[in-house]
């Protein structure tokens, strides 16, 4: 059974890292094309919310090869206690960055929905008051408040749960909870502030423009239908990346499976899953956008340059 185990260790780890390195080539290249179209090119208020959801997936992919290197150091030997300390160290800080990765697409995603919505049910409101302005400073509030969340959570976890779950949870995890009822409380409240308000807002604003669609009154402006899909594409391609890793350890619980191969497989999709979900937005930007006239060579630029201009 133990060599059955490190045999299913070892394959998850090969698929994590994989899916880390890809991931991360795929993503820097990827958001780094975005923010640089988006940041220095176009000028429109929804070029604000994609920058920015751009900018938490670039940070992300960034910090991908120090999730690997803790991958590498987390191996079954007695490491030095200096080691061992920036190994716990290093540990955090991803577990930071990957919550924060969350927060703030999530974030971005719901306030991208709100815009949207916005737009369709009060044209001549957000016509006046919608600037890039108003963007920007919403921007740097909806920076702060996920980094305050993850900060005061921090605080109350590394109090209310042991370790093993920072050190091992989202280094090569297997879903470890406390009995502390409080503890459970926090990763719950967790889990609603940062991902299940966000998407109910969401599944809210969408819903309400498709009533608004239904309706005979509603005049579509040129390009809606295809942003709507891109929009409806990166926040479904979200929910299916993040949603197994913030169910699976609930799951895992209830079912008492904490030490199983079967935690270990599900975990390590979960996880691969989550790495990918930050190389996708400018894929699905290149693979939805249209093109006029443009040759092959600078395809990829027009195509998320019309996506956000489609937006406006």
């Amino acid at each position: 059974m133990n060599e059955t185990y490190d045999n299913v260790l070892l394959a998850a780890k090969v698929l994590t890292v994989s899916s880390y390195c890809i991931t991360s080539i795929v993503g820097i290249l990827g958001n780094g094309l975005v923010i640089w179209i988006s940041g220095y090119k176009m000028k429109t208020v929804s070029a604000v919310w994609i920058l920015n959801l751009a900018i938490a997936d670039f940070i992300f992919c960034l910090c991908l090869p120090l999730r690997i290197a803790a991958l590498i150091l987390n191996e079954e030997f007695v490491l030095p206690e200096y080691i061992d300390m920036d190994l716990q160290i290093l540990n955090i800080f991803n577990f930071f960055m990957l919550n924060i990765n969350a927060s703030v697409s999530v974030t971005f995603l719901a306030v991208i929905s709100i815009d949207r919505c916005a737009a369709i049910l009060c044209p001549f409101w957000t016509k006046r008051h919608r600037t890039r302005k108003l963007a920007n400073i919403a921007s740097v509030f909806l920076w702060i408040v996920p980094l305050t969340i993850m900060l005061a959570f921090l605080f109350l976890f590394h109090g209310h749960i042991h370790t093993y779950y920072l050190t091992e949870l989202y280094t090569f995890p297997q879903y470890e909870f406390s009995h502390d009822t409080f503890s459970n409380h926090i990763l719950m409240l967790k889990n609603l502030l940062m991902f299940g308000i966000p998407f109910a807002i969401i599944l809210v604003s969408y819903g309400l423009i498709i009533c608004k669609l239904c309706s005979n009154t509603f005049r579509r402006p040129k390009g809606f239908q295809r942003t709507f899909r891109i929009i409806m594409a990166t926040v479904g391609c979200f929910f299916l990346c993040w949603f197994p890793f913030n169910m699976w350890p609930y799951i895992a619980r209830r079912i008492d499976i904490s030490e199983s191969l079967t935690d270990l497989m599900v975990t390590s999709c979960c996880l691969c899953l989550v790495s990918i979900s930050s190389c996708l937005n400018p894929i699905i930007y290149v693979l939805l956008g249209r093109i006029h006239g443009s040759t092959a060579r600078n395809s990829i630029k027009a195509r998320i340059e019309n996506i956000i201009n489609d937006f406006k």
